[in-house]
């Protein structure tokens, strides 16, 4: 698919949702919203990536802090923007821009850390799912579903003895 083909592809859409970023993340939303046959358009930076799956998705090859590249992928028409790159600077400035080109959209926003999630809701985004507090949260559950390893079942493990 050519450059023209992109921006046809996308110009062609309304009322779809945006997914920045096609690693693990942006698939499991591109494949929940396939499954729905809800349409959508792919940022993506790696020009690898979409040379690989440009025959399988509406994908565009560009950076999501571009506004430019916002305006090709229909971001002023869709419905839906899912900042899934695993870039904190990018995310930020990315809502920024989307809020702006289009207030009505719903924001669902990819942050590692804590702070910049709280920054990813200032900024505009309506969801933001951060990374760490994620991983916390898989701590916990493996630890508290596996008997023996929860400290206060352990006895064998007491600082100081």
């Amino acid at each position: 698919m050519d450059e023209v083909q992109e921006q046809n592809d996308a110009a062609s859409l309304s009322g779809h949702a945006v997914i920045a970023g096609y690693g693990l993340p942006g698939r499991a939303v591109g494949d929940l919203l396939r499954s729905r046959e809800v349409p959508f358009c792919v940022i993506e930076l790696n020009a690898d990536t979409v040379r690989r799956c440009e025959q399988v998705v509406p994908i565009i090859e560009g950076d999501v802090v571009e506004e430019e590249t916002l305006r090709r992928a229909g971001i002023e028409r869709s419905w839906l923007f899912a900042i899934t790159v695993p870039s904190d600077g990018s995310v930020l400035e990315a809502i920024a821009i989307a809020r702006r080109l289009n207030p009505a959209i719903h924001i669902i926003a990819r942050c590692r850390f804590t702070s910049s999630g709280l920054q990813a809701r200032r900024a505009g985004a309506n969801e933001v799912v951060v990374e760490e507090q994620c991983v916390a949260a898989d701590f916990v559950k493996i630890i508290e579903s596996r008997p023996g390893l929860a400290l206060a079942e352990n006895q064998a493990i007491q600082p100081g003895k």
